[in-house]
């Protein structure tokens, strides 16, 4: 699994959340600080492509930072 973690603002989470869910089995995501607006999409082997297209077509109409967390202990990153 690939982790990639982004500061969104907190507003925008539910509907990340919403939308990421539809495609079942190719990620998770989930909160990893409520507070500051990070989340982490942990991708499954195989969907990077089809993910990163995703998330370039939801940057276009969520602001989503790139981040690092320093909880990440299974790798991945960018």
């Amino acid at each position: 699994m690939i982790n990639r973690f982004f500061k969104v603002n907190r507003r925008d989470m539910v509907y990340l959340k919403f939308i990421l869910e539809a495609y079942e089995g190719m990620n998770v995501m989930s909160t990893v600080d409520n507070a500051a607006g990070i989340i982490r999409i942990a991708i499954m082997p195989g969907f990077e492509d089809d993910m990163d297209a995703l998330l370039a077509e939801l940057g276009k109409k969520v602001k989503m930072e790139p981040t690092t967390w320093e909880g990440d202990t299974a790798g991945g990153g960018f």
